[in-house]
């Protein structure tokens, strides 16, 4: 007898592939073909005349994407600003007030935030500065070198780290 292995595509690939025009075929036993070639037919015919708008299929490939996908953890303290601005002393500074090491940071989008459940911290940018929850907003480094803002950063870092001392 031979052995043939089998590729099996993950619903998410099949919808990747589709999405982009490109049909996905599997072998099947000649049994199994006769079988569902009817009703695979009718259906395919159905499913290739719709014309899905460009910004809902992306929207189910995103929801399809963070469904099939497990949420990671990191050491790392997660960043969502460009890491050029890691440079500035601020960001140094503020890391070491809350107790975290400057050296492990993990450079991603926004959108990324979601893929992850366990983080020491994660900073995005934003307009006011707030800290809840393991997230610290802020707006961008450069301005964070305002005083004003710098102040109400501080502010916001000693409250939160006396609330947690208690």
């Amino acid at each position: 007898m031979e052995n043939i292995s089998h590729l099996v595509l993950s619903d998410y690939q099949r919808a990747i592939l589709n999405e982009m025009g490109i049909s996905s075929w599997q072998l099947a036993d000649e049994e199994q073909t006769q079988a569902k070639a009817e009703s695979q037919t009718v259906e395919a015919v159905a499913t290739s005349s719709k014309v899905i708008p460009k910004e809902d299929a992306l929207a189910k490939l995103k929801q399809l994407k963070v469904q099939t996908q497990t949420s990671k953890a990191t050491d790392s303290v997660l960043v969502t600003f460009l890491q050029s601005d890691s440079k500035l002393q601020i960001f140094t500074d503020v890391l070491i007030a809350l107790g975290l090491e400057a050296n492990q940071q993990k450079y991603i989008s926004t959108d990324q935030l979601s893929l992850y459940s366990d983080y020491p911290l994660s900073w995005t940018q934003g307009e006011k500065v707030n800290l809840k929850h393991k997230q610290l907003i802020t707006p961008t480094l450069a301005e964070l070198q305002h005083s004003d803002n710098k102040k109400q950063l501080w502010q916001q870092l000693q409250s939160t780290l006396s609330l947690a001392k208690n």
